[in-house]
């Protein structure tokens, strides 16, 4: 374990200034009793002038909401809703906090550079543009925008929401159109000229936004990262006068670091070493027999398979042994499942036509072909029939009750350990959850056992209502199921316990070093050959030590005396790399990071070098940090970054899970987190990547599932 660097995350630090929002502003509570009256509440916001809303308490056609005016209006009675003036002082009786203050900040901007505050309807804000939009064989258009919302736990959540195409204004509904001018989407209160939409996608493909783009300047802009620190840049602009402190994103220090290195994703293999592997398909259909022939095809010719004496079978049905499945995938559509459950002595995987294969509805063959990667392009090295094998050695170990995948050091850290899973099961009056828990005996057999527990009675002295009452006692609303869905496991070493849970806070890269740098390197950026020889000479005194790294500066110096009198960026990076400066060698990488540090332009950044002062810090390696919640009040939470050199796109962002003492102290953390990082750093789970929860837990939820097809009613 080795100290790191300070993390940012999506947990936001502000100050409001009441006393001059009170001054100000008149703040409207509405409140909406009764569904049927959604189309006067429309009405009435139709008709008033608010400077911002947001929603307290969302529901389908219900819910209450916080509107903030210049000028109060006059106040009707209408049947079904409630409307009360309030003061900021009075806030907290109607369960009004400072994020909901914020979000009425944050709702008037945009993600425009020179853009001033305007009012705004919508209780979010959402942010679109044309890179967002697609249009349908039937001139329907469809647009996704990039929602912000500051949560409970003060934390900037960013998904991403869809607009599909509507042809009429309804009253009882929530109509949206697309204000191009400001970039993004706004409630429509009534009937008004443009296109009408209504939030859902209605396909089946699924619309994202990348979370963190570093190829270019203008990729920046339309990644998660650069669209909220330009929102949020806006924000400290132009709401100053009510920020007693500007909103910026927590740091907070790494105080322990794991970097273990992972095996080769393609070592799964020696697993099988020895073994037969029958491949068959879903009877009576075409498809699912063609891709398994194509499949059995390529993994005979392997070399890896052949290395590794695994004999490839190609047959009609089941066998003993290793098999995988090829089926169709029959959601959303009235057709029989060709699910084989395996039983005695077979182990069996399944994929589908449509996931693994890639086929789509409409599509007359499959056109699958695996991405080999090495000398020889060996289709075993495929991530996508790796991650097959994994899967198929977990069901091993779980079928013959004996933990094998995992190296034998690895395996006697765990021993020791217990861990607990949780299924919620109904959502009702009565509601149950499944405690299932997982033991190792010394010789690593896997012990699992459970339990259904009511949490109307948690008044049992058992393990597992007792384990599961810790935890309901632990969750905000634990009688409904997204508070149990957002607990991965509890860990107990003795008579101490863990908890280990997801919330909606990530890694946050520092988005105004990121565009720094971005500018500092855009290609098309024009310089001046006298400007550039005079800022080089003057910082030509700073550049010292190493006599490579001093002689490429010169070198390079020389090479802009040779250029024209203006030329862009590119043209210096070209003729650089032409005289033998290229960005990949020592001491122009030295050189590279001297100019971003110090001058107007760059060769090449170093955003994805790992330096101390990293604005990527977090997106790499595991890390263990704790965050001040309140005045004196500190969470633990540890994070699971990318084993590898980050690509310049990157498409998820970093999740941070608590850790939080159920039983014990919080010493229980220090002691732990070093065993939790080495099951985090496998390669069987995520297939080549760290994962994100220790590796137990993935054997619970493959138990769990197996019992969910023997018992649908759990479902």
């Amino acid at each position: 374990m080795e100290q790191q660097s300070m993390i940012r995350t999506t947990r936001l630090d502000y100050k409001i200034n009441m006393m001059q929002l009170q001054a100000d502003f008149k703040f409207l509570v509405v409140k909406i009793i009764d569904r049927s009256a959604f189309k006067d509440y429309n009405k009435l916001l139709a008709s008033w002038s608010p400077e911002a809303v947001t929603s307290i308490r969302g529901r389908y056609k219900k819910g209450v909401y916080l509107m903030m005016f210049r000028q109060l209006p006059a106040i009707p009675t209408v049947a079904g809703l409630e409307l009360h003036e309030i003061l900021l002082e009075d806030m907290v009786k109607f369960k009004i906090y400072p994020n909901h203050l914020l979000q009425l900040l944050l709702n008037q901007q945009s993600a425009n550079e020179k853009s001033l505050l305007e009012p705004c309807k919508t209780p979010e804000l959402l942010i679109s543009g044309q890179e967002w939009y697609r249009e349908f064989r039937d001139m329907r258009q469809q647009y996704y925008a990039l929602k912000l919302k500051v949560n409970w736990q003060q934390d900037l959540e960013m998904s991403v929401q869809t607009f599909t195409q509507v042809t009429e204004f309804q009253w009882d509904k929530q109509i949206y159109q697309f204000n191009e001018k400001r970039g993004r989407f706004q409630l429509c209160y009534r009937p008004s000229p443009g296109i009408y939409f209504v939030q859902g996608n209605h396909t089946a493909n699924r619309n994202y936004i990348d979370f963190l783009s570093l190829r270019d300047l203008s990729s920046f802009f339309r990644c998660k990262v650069g669209v909220t620190q330009l929102v949020l840049d806006n924000l400290n602009l132009h709401a100053e006068k009510y920020l007693l402190r500007p909103v910026t994103f927590h740091k907070s220090l790494v105080e322990h670091s794991s970097r273990l290195k992972l095996s080769k994703r393609e070592t799964i293999w020696q697993q099988l070493a020895g073994f037969s592997l029958n491949i068959y398909a879903q009877v009576n259909d075409r498809l699912s027999q063609e891709l398994a022939d194509q499949l059995s095809d390529h993994l005979t010719r392997s070399q890896l398979v052949r290395k590794n004496n695994i004999h490839v079978v190609r047959s009609q049905k089941i066998q003993s042994g290793f098999n995988i499945q090829v089926i169709r995938d029959v959601r959303d559509r009235a057709a029989e499942d060709g699910y084989e459950v395996a039983k005695n002595d077979q182990i069996v995987q399944h994929l589908t036509v449509e996931n693994f294969g890639h086929y789509q509805e409409g599509d007359k063959e499959i056109t699958w072909n695996p991405k080999g990667s090495g000398k020889h392009l060996d289709p075993a090295r495929d991530v996508a029939i790796v991650k097959l094998i994994q899967e198929l050695c977990i069901k091993r170990d779980l079928a013959n009750g004996k933990l094998k995948t995992v190296e034998p050091k690895l395996a006697s850290l765990t021993q020791p350990l217990e861990f607990y899973y949780f299924a919620f099961l109904k959502k009702s009056f009565d509601p149950e959850v499944m405690v299932i828990k997982l033991a190792f005996t010394p010789e690593m057999e896997l012990r699992f056992s459970k339990k259904k527990v009511r949490l109307n009675a948690l008044t049992s002295d058992d393990e597992y209502t007792q384990v599961c009452k810790r935890v309901f006692d632990s969750l905000a609303r634990p009688n409904f199921q997204s508070a149990w869905n957002s607990v991965d496991c509890v860990v107990r070493t003795g008579n101490k316990q863990l908890l280990i849970q997801r919330l909606n806070r990530t890694i946050m890269p520092d988005g105004k070093q990121i565009r720094k740098q971005l500018e500092l390197n855009r290609p098309d950026k024009t310089l001046w050959r006298d400007k550039v020889v005079e800022e080089l000479g003057k910082l030509r005194p700073m550049v010292s030590g190493d006599s490579d790294y001093v002689a490429a500066y010169e070198q390079l110096q020389a090479l802009v005396t040779g250029m024209r009198p203006s030329f862009p960026l590119k043209d210096l990076d070209e003729a650089a790399r032409k005289a033998g400066l290229n960005p990949k060698r020592r001491d122009m990488r030295q050189v590279n990071q001297f100019l971003t540090e110090n001058a107007t332009f760059t060769l090449k950044t170093t955003l994805q070098r790992e330096l101390p002062d990293s604005p990527l810090a977090g997106m790499k390696w595991i890390g263990l940090t704790r965050i001040e919640e309140g005045e004196g009040h500190f969470n633990t939470f540890y994070f699971v970054g990318s084993d590898k050199s980050l690509k310049p796109v990157v498409n998820r962002a970093v999740t941070l899970r608590r850790l939080l003492p159920l039983a014990g102290d919080a010493g229980i953390i220090d002691e732990l987190f070093p065993k939790l990082a080495a099951m985090m750093s496998v390669e069987f789970v995520r297939s080549g990547q760290y994962t994100v929860v220790p590796y137990p837990v993935k054997y619970l939820r493959e138990y769990w599932y197996s019992i969910l097809r023997q018992h649908p009613e759990y479902r």
